[in-house]
């Protein structure tokens, strides 16, 4: 482990010691997908033609990266699907997409095996593609979870994979040391004095070095092992010291999942590495859903809590989105347009403004299953007023109002129509991704209606129809995929639960 001193210590081994454990849990766990991850990879029609959004004003600025990075666990998109989202960020005037998905093969595991013939194909489509929707094609390789930092055969490794991805067009990489080991091992323990930071550093100044040198304007970027605090410690040092100064490195903010996000904060770290600072928001990827809570759930909400002023002091902003391509592009699309007027920004408007794009005959179905799955690290509460509506409700249950009349019964009302116009006017390959939720959706709407009826009428009730209705909840609870609002439901229908006739 590294040598600090004092508090120094204590912060990297816990930056690296909670990344690693985010990392075990999704590698091992990575395998357990839900079986529901076949819709990922869905070739269907094209979606439905967005509104066009003008290109952000400051990405004129040739070094401002501003963009999308497939950086998650689990299955990678399909190709069909990558090509889709490249010319969606071309509408949404992001200008570039870095190619990081943690489960290909041959940029992680396999990262010292070059491309064979039929997959280099596939991916320099992807690569003319991006070219012809004017975004920078990025891709990561991420050789820390088997490489020797001084062997000159895994050095020359690298470097093949390199040169071979330069052959297909990709001039811009993103060496990648995330969620791996934190100790350095055999020679090169003893090599770099058991500083991982000062290992790295030297193999991709050598990357850059050789590269130039074979007449290759490359780019790079540095994915680090401590990725994300804001607190200086020995590899952040070692990074400002040894780590080629012309190198941006990529930055999370204060956690892993930043509820926010300040210019205060983003400057302290850039003077502490002293690189050019590239934002990775995790947000709204949903990939530690499904291996964490194993309850996955969609992230539908806009983008929140990002400080107005932190644009202008880093040098780029990538959005790392979900497994679910196409609903991912809600939030992408307020994320463009906060990038766009970062000022200004409202994250309410710009949300309703990206829910427009695939049309008015759906928007309000589909405003209203985002608001239920828009409960995240950033925004706990839900955009669709459930919870004022539950609240309402037990007043209005006290004083003997008409329960069918509450704004509780006519939401429930509303989510039980808005399966059929989400079925009927979304996209195929957009619902085909969100159907295991909608389906959830649509359950909850149906059993809440019932369950009203019921508070409203007790005398309705059987001891039959009680258990059954009680037994379709237990049902929902336990099902894998989740809304947003599940808690508040559950915690909903636990209250009426204790409720005549429920109790009797």
């Amino acid at each position: 482990m590294f040598r600090l001193g004092n508090t120094g210590e204590i912060v990297i081994k816990r930056a690296i010691g909670i990344v690693s454990i985010i990392a075990a849990l999704a590698v091992g766990a990575g395998l357990i997908w839900h079986t529901e991850s076949r819709n990922l990879t869905i070739h269907s029609s094209p979606t439905k033609s967005h509104s066009s959004v003008a290109h952000l004003p400051h990405i004129s600025r040739q070094d401002f990266m501003a963009g999308v990075v497939e950086g998650f666990y689990g299955p990678e998109w399909s190709f069909r699907a990558t090509v889709q989202v490249l010319q969606f960020m071309h509408r949404q005037g992001f200008n570039t997409f870095v190619y990081a998905p943690k489960n290909a093969p041959y940029l992680r595991a396999q990262w010292n095996v070059l491309f064979p013939a039929q997959a280099l194909k596939a991916l320099h489509h992807l690569v003319v593609t991006a070219q012809n929707n004017r975004i920078q094609f990025v891709c990561s390789i991420s050789p820390g979870l088997s490489i020797e930092y001084s062997s000159p055969r895994d050095q020359q490794q690298l470097l093949a994979k390199i040169n071979q991805l330069w052959s297909i067009g990709i001039h811009s990489f993103m060496i990648s040391f995330d969620d791996i080991p934190d100790q350095l091992n055999g020679p090169d323990a003893q090599i770099y004095h058991n500083n991982l930071a000062l290992a790295q550093s030297k193999l991709v100044d050598r990357v850059y070095r050789d590269e130039l040198k074979d007449g290759h304007a490359i780019q790079l970027l540095f994915t680090p092992t401590v990725y994300w605090g804001v607190q200086n410690n020995l590899y952040w040092s070692t990074l400002k010291t040894q780590l080629n100064a012309h190198i941006p490195v990529i930055w999370t903010g204060p956690w892993v999942l930043s509820k926010v996000v300040t210019q205060k904060q983003a400057t302290a770290v850039e003077q502490d590495i002293a690189h050019p600072l590239v934002i990775w928001d995790n947000y709204p990827v949903n990939d530690y859903t499904y291996v964490i809570s194993h309850h996955p759930q969609l992230f539908m909400g806009p983008v929140m809590g990002r400080s107005p002023h932190l644009i202008s002091v880093v040098h780029g902003y990538l959005f790392n989105p979900m497994l679910q391509p196409y609903p991912s592009e809600v939030a992408l699309s307020t994320g463009a347009q906060y990038l766009e007027h970062p000022t200004t920004y409202q994250p309410i408007k710009a949300w309703v403004q990206a829910l427009g794009q695939w049309g008015k005959p759906v928007q309000p179905a589909l405003q209203s299953f985002a608001a239920a799955n828009s409960v995240s690290f950033m925004n706990t509460r839900p955009l669709d007023h459930l919870d004022r509506h539950m609240t309402a409700f037990w007043n209005g249950y006290r004083h003997h109002d008409n329960l069918l009349n509450t704004a509780l019964y006519r939401q429930f009302t509303r989510w039980n129509h808005n399966t059929r116009i989400l079925e009927e006017k979304l996209p195929r390959s957009f619902y085909a991704q969100i159907e295991p939720w909608i389906q959830i959706y649509q359950a909850e709407a149906q059993l809440g209606m019932t369950v009203i009826r019921m508070l409203n009428n007790p005398s309705s009730a059987s001891p039959a129809t009680v258990q059954a209705i009680v037994a379709r909840q237990d049902k929902i609870n336990a099902s894998a995929d989740q809304l947003g609002v599940h808690t508040l439901l559950s915690n909903w229908f636990a209250d009426a639960f204790a409720h005549v006739p429920f109790n009797n």
